[in-house]
């Protein structure tokens, strides 16, 4: 028999609620969906689904802004940047 291990995470209660029903309609209980989910991602190495989110207002406007209208910074090396973030 494997070890086991217990993770924690926060989830909105709302969001919860509905998940865990649905899993509940399928038959499955929610360990046995995390473990799923974490058995697929194992053997693909990717999340199991696709990934649809659209960018925010802002985000969108920056993504279709030119690279010379985004205020790009260059820096040297590795380290300039990590030096530049910390100011």
């Amino acid at each position: 028999m494997s070890n086991s291990t217990m993770y924690q995470f926060r989830i909105d209660e709302q969001e919860k609620a509905e998940t865990f029903e649905i899993l509940q309609e399928m038959g499955i209980k929610p360990a046995q969906a995390v473990r799923l989910f974490f058995r697929q991602i194992r053997k693909t190495h990717a999340l199991p689904f696709p990934i649809e989110h659209t960018p925010n207002e802002r985000t969108a406007k920056i993504l279709l802004q030119s690279d010379a209208q985004k205020d790009y910074k260059r820096v040297n090396s590795v380290d300039d940047l990590f030096a530049d973030l910390h100011k």
